[in-house]
C-alpha cells in the first residue's frame, strides 16, 4: 500500500522530541543527584561512617590546627580570637584545596560514565565539587555551633560566611576546570597540582589577615581573589571588631572568567578524548 504524503518513511527513524527548558533542568538534576550518590559510594563505601568521614576530616583537622595555636597562648594583631581565627582560616583552605587537587584524576577516574549520553564532563565535575562544598560547609557550620556555645561568641554576619565559602567554591571550581582539561592532554597536572596547591598556601590569604600588613603589600595582596573569601568569611563572624578589606564584585569577575575559560577548556578537551 502506497504512503501517504508527507508520512514518515517505514523504518526511518523518529528523532526524538527535544526537551523544554524545564524538562531539562529536572532531567540535569536527577543526573547530578546520580552522581553524587556514586561518588560517595566509590570514595567511602556504603557504611555509614565512611559517609561520616565526609564531613569529620575538614572538621578534625581544622578543630586540630585550632587547638594547637589556642594553647600556645599566643595572641594576634587587633585582638583577633585565636582558636576562631585559625578554623575559619584552615577550613576554607581545604575547600579550595579539595576541589583543585581532585580535578586531576576527575575526568580518567569517571570516563565509563560519558558513555551515557546525558552524562557530561560538566556534571561529573559538578557533582565532585558540590559534594565537597556540602561537606566543608557542613563542618564550618559543626565549629561555629560550637565556638558560640563554649564561648558565646557568635558570627556577626552569618550569611557572609556562606558567600565567602560559595565564591572560594566557584573559584576552586573553575580552576578545577580548566585543570581537568588539561590533564587529558598530559599527567603532569596530576603530579605538580598537590605541590602547587600547598607551596601557594603562603599567598591565598589562610593565615593572614589584610590589615596586619603594609599598605604595599596590602595591594598585592588583594589581586588573589582568594583573599577576599578568607576576609569575607571573617568579617561575617568578627564584624566590625576587626577590619576587612574585600571586593565580591573583584571575586565574582575572576570566578566567571575562570569558569568561562574553563568550559571552553572541557569543550576542546571532550572533543579529543578517546571513550
Amino acid at each position: 500500500m502506497p504512503e501517504a504524503p508527507g508520512a514518515m518513511p517505514s523504518g526511518a527513524a523518529r528523532r526524538p522530541e527535544p526537551l523544554t527548558l524545564r524538562a531539562a533542568a529536572r532531567v540535569q538534576r536527577q543526573v547530578i543527584g546520580a552522581l553524587l550518590l556514586r561518588e560517595l559510594s566509590t570514595r567511602f563505601g556504603r557504611e555509614n561512617l565512611g559517609f561520616l568521614w565526609l564531613f569529620l576530616e575538614p572538621a578534625l583537622l581544622g578543630g586540630t590546627i585550632g587547638l594547637v595555636h589556642h594553647l600556645s597562648g599566643r595572641g594576634l594583631p587587633g585582638g583577633v580570637d585565636v582558636l576562631s581565627f585559625w578554623v575559619l582560616g584552615y577550613i576554607p583552605f581545604f575547600l579550595f584545596r579539595s576541589v583543585v587537587n581532585r580535578a586531576p584524576v576527575a575526568i580518567v577516574s569517571n570516563q565509563s560514565l560519558l558513555y551515557h549520553r546525558r552524562i557530561t564532563i560538566l556534571d561529573i565535575m559538578l557533582a565532585r565539587d558540590l559534594l565537597e562544598g556540602a561537606a566543608v560547609l557542613g563542618a564550618m557550620a559543626v565549629f561555629v555551633l560550637a565556638i558560640g556555645l563554649a564561648t558565646g561568641t557568635w558570627p556577626e554576619q552569618p550569611a557572609k560566611l556562606v558567600l565567602g565559602m560559595a565564591l572560594m567554591l566557584v573559584l576552586a571550581h573553575g580552576i578545577g576546570l580548566l585543570i581537568s582539561a588539561g590533564s587529558v592532554y598530559t599527567e603532569m597536572f596530576e603530579r605538580i597540582t598537590h605541590m602547587v596547591t600547598y607551596l601557594s598556601l603562603p599567598i591565598l590569604g589562610s593565615f593572614f589577615m589584610v590589615f596586619w600588613l603594609p599598605t604595599e603589600v596590602q595591594k598585592m595582596v588583594l589581586w588573589m581573589p582568594t583573599v577576599h573569601c578568607f576576609e569575607i568569611v571573617r568579617d561575617g563572624q568578627f564584624g566590625s571588631a576587626v577590619p576587612t578589606s574585600y571586593d565580591v564584585s573583584y571575586v565574582l569577575t575572576c570566578a566567571a572568567l575562570l569558569n568561562l575559560f574553563g568550559l571552553a577548556a572541557l569543550r576542546k578537551a571532550r572533543r579529543d578524548m578517546v571513550v
